[in-house]
């Protein structure tokens, strides 16, 4: 509830009784759940992790070829970065804790919480002998996801300049340089 109407109107443009109205819920029956249009935005943001999470999870689950293994993470993380949606969220997340004392908090949880999943994940690859990265697990995600989403928003606000294709590619190139498999 209220993803499509963040994605187009951003935190600071969404509407309360808007969203409440596109969900097919009261005003009040929105209130009941969240306390402020902020706390359904951080939700929106939460669920978007935990769908990203498990569609790793599931994509790496069944291969037993750790080559496959790392393409397929590596091609994930890059169609993820250079999704729209994922890249105005995360900005727009990123807008409101650069404002707000008391989303900054729920950001800092948040991309706390992003950076151990991953970092699992990456973990998970390097347990097999024929996986190696130049960093530690922890430093891998944190420099992929935010190395990553700078460069989709970049893209995003150039355009044409720096095509959806050439981002992706960059990000699988940094991905490689930080990760192989043999």
């Amino acid at each position: 509830m209220g993803r499509k109407h963040f994605l187009r109107f951003g935190l600071g443009g969404a509407v309360t009784e808007k969203i409440a109205e596109d969900a097919g819920y009261s005003r009040g029956a929105l209130y009941s759940n969240f306390d402020s249009k902020e706390e359904l935005f951080v939700a929106v943001i939460h669920d978007e992790q935990a769908r990203h999470l498990n569609f790793f999870r599931s994509l790496l689950k069944d291969e037993p070829s750790s080559r496959k293994r790392v393409k397929k993470l590596r091609d994930g993380i890059a169609d993820l970065m250079t999704d729209h949606d994922w890249i105005v969220l995360r900005a727009e997340f990123e807008i409101g804790a650069l404002r707000s004392e008391s989303i900054r908090k729920r950001f800092v949880e948040a991309h706390r919480q992003q950076l151990h999943d991953g970092s699992e994940l990456v973990r998970d690859l390097l347990r097999s002998p024929d996986v190696t990265s130049r960093l530690t697990p922890d430093d891998f995600i944190t420099v992929i996801i935010n190395l990553a989403h700078g460069l989709a928003v970049t893209q995003r606000i150039l355009g044409s300049e720096l095509s959806q294709k050439s981002t992706r590619s960059l990000i699988q190139t940094l991905f490689d340089r930080l990760i192989s498999s043999t």
